[in-house]
């Protein structure tokens, strides 16, 4: 119950000063994505393979993160959040560091609950943009889908057409 207090503290925190900071650049182009998973939406690996096609972008620039690790998808995806990355003070190292001080043009929150670590970890992560769906804290992303996240179809749609029309693919 601290630790979770602590997480908040911490997140809304990082939270303000991130937003003070950040400034949108009109000029980028996507050319790397990272994306946070939460896997018991049962999206599968394949789906943002394909997605990465859509986005003119090489496999290579796409990195995911598992935000649960579940044994049937494990092998799918190298990357998968260990708790054990996250110390009582909510500082990050080994993968989980790696990937949140990765520089990215836009990042793709896939999951639709609040939780402060996936909050703390979305924040942290240096990306110039970031979509994500209704049902997290609306600051933490610039665009906000509101279906269902489980319809890939419509979010590969809407994710296409909001980058078309901010000219970013």
């Amino acid at each position: 119950m601290i630790r979770n207090f602590w997480r908040n503290f911490i997140f809304e925190r990082e939270l303000d000063k991130n937003l003070s900071m950040k400034s949108l650049d009109k000029e980028f182009k996507i050319k790397s994505v990272a994306i946070l998973v939460d896997p018991k939406l049962e999206v599968e690996a394949r789906f943002f393979m394909d997605l990465a096609a859509d986005l003119n972008l090489p496999k290579v620039k796409m990195n995911l993160m598992l935000l649960n690790k579940t044994i049937e998808i494990v092998d799918e995806h190298p990357q998968t959040l260990n708790l054990t990355e996250l110390n009582y003070w909510s500082s990050f190292k080994g993968d989980l560091l790696n990937f949140c001080q990765s520089e990215y043009d836009l990042l793709i929150n896939y999951y639709n609950k609040s939780n402060s670590i996936y909050s703390l970890i979305s924040t942290r992560t240096k990306a110039k943009m970031s979509v994500g769906f209704v049902g997290v804290d609306s600051r933490i992303n610039d665009i906000i889908f509101d279906f269902d996240p489980k319809d890939k179809h419509t979010f590969k749609k809407e994710l296409l057409k909001y980058m078309t029309i901010l000219n970013k693919i």
